[in-house]
């Protein structure tokens, strides 16, 4: 029996499935198990297959990927689903964590971050690339301006908030380092100044108030 974490691909695009497919190769425990084209070929495909993961464009030609994605949860409520999306636009990445994804990443984005992502699912968390957090980072910004926030977050510079994001997703100091491109004792002295900003020993306290205050999803 493989120990490698099988994924099925789904996007209309050829030439994008084979992209990633090599790129997830690279990666020694992953495994592309199926391909889908089609809305309709992904739910078949997944429905038969059962994979660990199924990557999922946002634009197919017969229904979108919210659509299919609100399918597959339908028929798998533990489904995990990582949209892949050549969009990174407010509207689109709600209407996605609605449907039941578990992560999104940007096309225009790195191999690196698509792994990153990948993994994180496959662990259970959520994980929304750097893009895409910038976007969701910006709309809790405008809704703060419509409520009077509590003392500790006011504080939170956005570099803060990016490492309790990352901090949730599961990212160790090296690979939020890489992934920021700072120091990983920068990292280090960021988680200490969240710590006692939020009057917390640890990073599960820290996520969890984060939590409470709706900075991570």
């Amino acid at each position: 029996m493989s120990n490698k974490f099988s994924i099925l691909l789904a996007d209309d695009h050829a030439m994008i499935r084979e992209g990633v497919k090599n790129l997830l190769k690279q990666a020694k425990d992953f495994q592309v198990v199926g391909e889908a084209a089609s809305g309709a070929e992904a739910i078949a495909q997944y429905e038969l297959l059962k994979p660990n993961l199924i990557i999922l464009d946002i634009s197919l030609p017969d229904m979108n990927g919210m659509e299919t994605a609100k399918k597959i949860v339908e028929q798998d409520a533990d489904a995990n689903i990582l949209m892949l999306s050549m969009y990174d636009d407010e509207d689109y990445i709600s209407r996605c964590i609605e449907s039941g994804v578990k992560g999104y990443v940007v096309k225009s984005e790195s191999g690196q971050e698509l792994e990153y992502a990948v993994r994180a699912v496959l662990q259970g968390k959520t994980y929304f690339s750097h893009k895409v957090q910038e976007v969701i980072l910006n709309k809790y910004k405008q809704n703060a301006t419509r409520k009077k926030l509590p003392e500790e977050v006011i504080k939170l510079t956005n570099r803060e908030i990016e490492i309790i994001q990352l901090i949730d997703q599961g990212l160790t100091s090296q690979q939020m380092a890489d992934k920021l491109f700072i120091s990983p004792r920068t990292v280090e002295t960021h988680r200490a100044n969240l710590m006692k900003k939020f009057t917390v020993k640890n990073a599960i306290e820290l996520v969890k108030r984060a939590r409470q205050l709706q900075i991570v999803i």
